[in-house]
């Protein structure tokens, strides 16, 4: 047998002319089988390769919605906290309006008490002068009215003068006048 033979069932040698006809045709499908060959292992090679990108993709799509869903959690936790936060301020705000309003009627509260104390003060100082000269009026007397000193020594003079049986007030005793000269007088 020969390197190339035909097919079993003939048993004799081939041509030569055969040869290179089935020499030819098995390098074609040799080359056509390379060539399928080649095509099935790029497009493995490419599936593998897209299986890859798909599944680094994928990674990348559920870490974005990943962080997407964070992004979303921590705006709704800082809006609640904006929320609260606005709360407080507004609550201060009213506090602070409320404690603005409240100095503010104090103040011309008062304004309004200085004043009404002035007055008050300056009826009070009339009235302790008023009462200051009454008491000196008391005391002394005024005019034609007589004070409590006068009224106390009249009664303590007609007191001793009723335990004595006489009084010593002016015109009680006899004067040099009165007398006529009886009194010795010495020269001047």
């Amino acid at each position: 047998r020969g390197v190339f033979s035909c097919p079993r069932s003939a048993r004799r040698p081939c041509p030569p002319d055969r040869i290179v006809v089935l020499c030819a045709a098995m390098s074609e499908t040799h080359a056509a089988a390379a060539a399928t060959r080649d095509r099935h292992k790029g497009a493995a090679q490419t599936a593998e390769h897209i299986g890859r990108k798909v599944k680094v993709l994928d990674q990348v799509a559920e870490n974005v919605t990943k962080r997407h869903q964070a992004a979303l959690d921590n705006l709704q936790r800082l809006r609640h906290e904006m929320d609260i936060k606005q709360r407080n301020l507004e609550f201060a705000q009213k506090a602070r309006d409320n404690l603005a309003a409240k100095l503010d009627a104090n103040k011309q509260k008062a304004t309004e008490l200085r004043k009404t104390l002035l007055t008050q003060e300056k009826a009070f100082a009339s009235v302790m002068a008023g009462v200051q000269d009454n008491l000196r009026c008391m005391n002394n007397g005024r005019g034609e009215t007589r004070g409590l000193r006068q009224v106390n020594k009249q009664f303590n003079s007609l007191e001793l003068a009723a335990q004595r049986g006489y009084h010593c007030g002016p015109g009680s005793t006899v004067g040099a006048t009165k007398l006529g000269g009886s009194i010795t007088m010495l020269p001047q």
